[in-house]
């Protein structure tokens, strides 16, 4: 027979290890622990044995708010978009720099949660965190004074942009000096490509921060060109 622990909500087994009693689990509880694992050991240290060790609990009462790893995965991933990615202030602001603030805390929080992105790349997320992360992408582009169909097409270079950036800066940016530091000695060594030499130092003094704001800024343009009356 199980005796009451030293804490409220906990129970003793017959071992002596303390164990959360049935029935005090909650799927805030969940998601808080879920979220801390994700970002210090990353997505794929999300698995519902190690939650219920985490949590004190039995992994039978996990099971009453998650049906398995995928499920869990998508409960924290979908937290993740609801409530860190999507700044408060988002309604505020010329659209640009609302589309901005929305890409860097889309990219901050990609970037903060290790796999997080390679599982975007390989699979399709629409919880009600992503819907709102859409439905705001698509606000601002509306106040862009995009039309539905453009709003959509800009959208979906937005996504591919953000996503992009962040698997490249994690898996091997092309533009990251360690790429480019082979271009630059030859260059250097080089008696030809006069403008190769030159352009050298501005090569490696930029950061791949410094390309994705590049990227938003012709990202920006080319929906002031797409919303331009005709």
């Amino acid at each position: 027979m199980n005796s009451s622990g030293p804490e409220t909500g906990q129970a003793v087994d017959g071992g002596g290890r303390q164990r959360r009693a049935w029935g005090s689990l909650n799927r805030d509880q969940i998601v808080a622990c879920g979220l801390r694992i994700a970002r210090e050991e990353g997505m794929q240290a999300l698995t519902i044995r190690r939650l219920a060790s985490e949590l004190g609990a039995s992994r039978m009462a996990l099971y009453r708010h998650v049906p398995d790893k995928d499920g869990l995965t998508e409960l924290v991933m979908d937290a993740i978009a609801e409530h860190d990615m999507v700044p408060p202030d988002i309604e505020e602001g010329p659209w640009e720099e609302r589309l901005r603030r929305l890409a860097a805390g889309i990219r901050r929080e990609l970037t903060a949660y290790p796999g997080l992105v390679d599982i975007l790349m390989t699979r399709a997320h629409h919880g009600q965190g992503a819907l709102r992360l859409v439905d705001s992408v698509l606000g601002i582009l509306g106040d862009a004074g995009l039309c539905e169909r453009q709003a959509v097409r800009h959208y979906l270079v937005f996504v591919d942009l953000v996503l992009g950036r962040c698997h490249r800066e994690l898996h091997g940016d092309p533009v990251d000096h360690h790429r480019t530091a082979s271009l630059t000695t030859l260059a250097e060594q080089a008696g030809d490509y006069a403008r190769l030499r030159a352009a050298v130092p501005y090569l490696v003094e930029l950061t791949p921060g410094q390309i994705f704001q590049d990227e938003l800024d012709m990202l920006v343009l080319s929906i002031k060109a797409a919303a331009r009356p005709t």
